[in-house]
């Protein structure tokens, strides 16, 4: 199996490197669009009170799968983060429990959970709006 992938928005540029080693840069507009949604989507999880700051979107062929946010508080679940909800309902929704054919976009950097969550699920990438870490 490849290493997954992580992406991080940084200044306006997207920069791709592996989760273990490595790094090289990548722009494109698609991703910038994706990851737009997934920011959206964690502003609508704590307008409606739902959770964290949170979205995640899971994406096959250019086209969105499922759009989701943190649901920790809605259902009373710690592990209802944003990027664990998006892969559960991707797999429902496409009937199978291996997405390596689909990509995540995640408003922020996944916590170890959930990149377990992501690497499990065989997701091919996946790409981060915004860095947990404070430099």
């Amino acid at each position: 199996m490849e290493e997954a992938k992580v992406v991080e928005s940084k200044d306006g540029t997207i920069s791709v490197a592996s989760a273990f080693a490595g790094h090289q840069e990548a722009v494109q507009d698609r991703d910038h669009k994706f990851l737009s949604k997934a920011v959206e989507e964690a502003y609508r999880g704590v307008d409606c009170g739902d959770g964290g700051p949170f979205g995640a979107v899971v994406v096959r062929n250019d086209e969105v799968v499922v759009s989701c946010h943190n649901m920790v508080l809605k259902h009373t679940d710690p592990t209802a983060h944003a990027e664990v909800t998006a892969i559960r309902e991707a797999c429902k929704k496409l009937g199978k429990i291996e997405l390596s054919d689909c990509e995540i976009y995640a408003s922020c950097e996944p916590c170890p959970m959930c990149f377990g969550a992501v690497h499990l699920s065989r997701i091919k990438v996946c790409f981060i709006s915004h860095s947990s870490y404070n430099k």
